[in-house]
């Protein structure tokens, strides 16, 4: 039989997932090293960024980050869950523990809005989630190419009654995982020239590309936890 804690992992996990893409539509990198060549057209724009997800926290758990969600700005409002992948750089060293992503999305050109950036820890019998709260707006226009800037979060132990790195049931995996006792540091950082550089050796297609800067707006301090249900 499933004990009352594993199904409120289950309870916890089903609602993030109904949350970050249970709901949404499940995207993957616009460009990845099987393919390489720039999904960009008429019909589509491209946003570039890089995240950056460090740890001082827990160092046993290091947050994996999962997923980008990103909602449509129009009438329907439509969520998109833009998996990451593997991370183009990582440490699991505790003195310096981070993982970092190269993020390329394809999109219809108009109004996007980067929400929330997912992590996890997932061992035998742990389960932790957390989220980072970006809600920064953007726009892309029809066949342009965008630099949104590079995501750095920091997860770091709470103080006081700062906004908590994940929610807090269920309490033993989300308290051991460091979600519900640590909290996010956020920043968007300008690095246009060494960010471009970087993709464009792994993604030669970017060579003849022009790639426009229009860094999102600094992540909301304090942020507010994700709705209990999608809109």
């Amino acid at each position: 039989m499933i004990g009352n804690r594993h199904l409120a992992v289950l309870s916890v996990v089903a609602s993030l997932a109904l949350l970050g893409s249970g709901c949404a539509t499940t995207k993957q990198m616009a460009l990845t090293k099987e393919a390489p060549a720039a999904a960009l057209d008429q019909q589509h724009a491209l946003a570039l960024a890089t995240v950056r997800v460090d740890n001082q926290f827990k160092t046993d758990y290091q947050p994996k980050v999962q997923h980008l969600l990103v909602k449509v700005l129009d009438e329907k409002g439509e969520k998109l869950a833009f998996q990451v992948g593997k991370p183009f750089r990582a440490s699991e060293d505790p003195a310096a523990q981070y993982e970092e992503f190269l993020v390329s999305m394809s999109l219809a050109p108009g109004p996007h809005e980067l929400q929330f950036v997912f992590t996890s820890v997932n061992t035998f019998l742990l389960h932790g989630t957390g989220f980072i709260q970006v809600n920064a707006k953007f726009k892309a226009a029809p066949g342009q190419a965008v630099y949104l800037g590079r995501l750095e979060a920091r997860r770091r132990e709470r103080v006081g009654d700062e906004p908590r790195a994940g929610i807090v049931i269920p309490l033993i995996d989300q308290g051991v995982t460091g979600f519900s006792g640590g909290a996010w540091d956020a920043q968007v950082v300008d690095r246009y020239d060494a960010d471009l550089a970087l993709f464009r050796a792994e993604f030669p297609s970017l060579q003849s590309v022009q790639v426009v800067k229009q860094l999102l707006d600094q992540p909301k301090q304090p942020p507010e936890p994700p709705p209990a249900k999608p809109e």
